[in-house]
């Protein structure tokens, strides 16, 4: 058996608004606001980390590796592992901070990794992240998620940032604006450099091919208008898309549901807080 302890939320990991914070045995969860350009800086701690934006996206760099992450993603950072947080927008963090000893078994989870947020975990980290919820229930909910998680495979489908400064130039500029139809080619004039270069690029360090990749781009950034009620046919030009059902149906194939379900989905959670 692990020994209780009382771990709080690392100060590097407090941002302005700090909403709810939870302790009990061998865990701490927490809520947080976050506005657009909060940074956390590179840093490490002893807890592992399973954070969760409920809301807003983040990049997460952790071991070599960034990712951007919206609601539909986990991340696992084991203890001891440095790494920084990024938000361009406002959102909420919610993460939780858990004595290694509680981990799930087997040394693949000594790295970071991603994996899916279904409803039903997202129910319980929102829960275990609630104030009010007994000793007991925290435990029980506790133990379900990590038996949950544990069973977890690798999420592949997020967002992975390219390492190479040239094809991150790029992939920053798309973040910011997800409808920009130049071609790769128009990309690498302007970096003076060929395209060749940053497709190879965008394939080493992300494991797809540019145009793969800014389809994912596009429709997580899709995900994030359409959580914030904007109309589909609106969404549909905003993430570079000539028509909605074209749109429509890249956006079924990436998230399982049309558009018009995922929103109304969303809206049914933020209501039910």
């Amino acid at each position: 058996m692990s020994t209780a302890v009382d771990f709080t939320v690392p100060q590097a990991l407090r941002p302005a608004r700090n909403v709810a914070q939870e302790t009990s045995d061998n865990f701490t969860a927490s809520r947080s606001l976050v506005d657009e350009g909060t940074h956390f800086d590179a840093h490490a701690h002893q807890e592992d980390q399973l954070a969760w934006m409920s809301s807003g996206s983040m990049e997460l760099s952790a071991n070599g590796d960034r990712w951007r992450l919206r609601r539909e993603q986990l991340v696992w950072i084991p203890a001891g592992m440095t790494h920084e947080m990024t938000f361009d927008g406002p959102g909420e963090l919610i993460s939780l901070y858990t004595d290694p000893a509680l981990r799930p078994e087997g040394e693949h989870w000594q790295l970071p990794r991603t994996m899916r947020a279904d409803e039903l975990t997202g129910a319980l980290i929102t829960h275990l992240a609630v104030a009010g919820s007994t000793g007991a229930r925290r435990i029980r909910c506790r133990e379900l998620l990590t038996d949950l998680i544990a069973t977890s495979p690798v999420h592949h489908d997020v967002v992975e940032l390219p390492r190479d400064t040239r094809a991150r130039e790029v992939a920053a500029a798309l973040l910011q604006h997800p409808a920009d139809s130049r071609e790769l080619g128009e990309w690498a004039d302007g970096l003076g450099v060929s395209a060749k270069t940053i497709a190879r690029a965008f394939v080493a360090d992300t494991g797809s091919s540019f145009r793969e990749w800014r389809i994912r781009v596009r429709l997580q950034a899709a995900a994030g208008l359409l959580a914030n009620g904007h109309p589909v046919q609106r969404v549909a030009g905003d993430v570079g898309y000539d028509s909605a059902s074209g749109f429509i149906v890249a956006f079924k194939a990436r998230f399982g549901e049309t558009p018009a379900r995922y929103a109304a989905r969303r809206r049914a959670v933020v209501s039910a807080r």
